[in-house]
């Protein structure tokens, strides 16, 4: 994928697709700065159903930082890194307890 310095990083297809496949949010919906929880209405089941997925295509969640992922712009961040890195490996995908 690319993109120029400081831009947001496009959304992996295959992350839009599980998003969409597993609570029917639209690809227009998901633009980078959308929070999981506000935004997407995501909660914890959902999480872990977005977690599942995830590992489906490869990536595999691992429990060290709760607050990385916070909106989809982070999600497919991690998503990139893993994946440049050949580490299927990602943060948990826990939501904030913030309000």
């Amino acid at each position: 994928m690319t993109h120029g310095p400081g831009d947001a990083p496009a959304i992996d297809p295959r992350l839009a697709a599980a998003l969409h496949d597993l609570f029917g949010i639209p690809a227009a919906d998901l633009r980078p700065d959308a929070e999981l929880e506000r935004d997407l209405q995501l909660d914890s089941l959902s999480v872990v159903e977005l977690q599942v997925a995830l590992e489906r295509l490869g990536v595999r969640i691992e429990p060290d930082d709760p607050a990385q992922v916070r909106t989809v712009g982070d999600l497919q961040r991690v998503v990139d890194t893993a994946i440049a890195a050949g580490v299927p490996s990602l943060p948990p995908l826990t939501l904030s307890d913030e309000a």
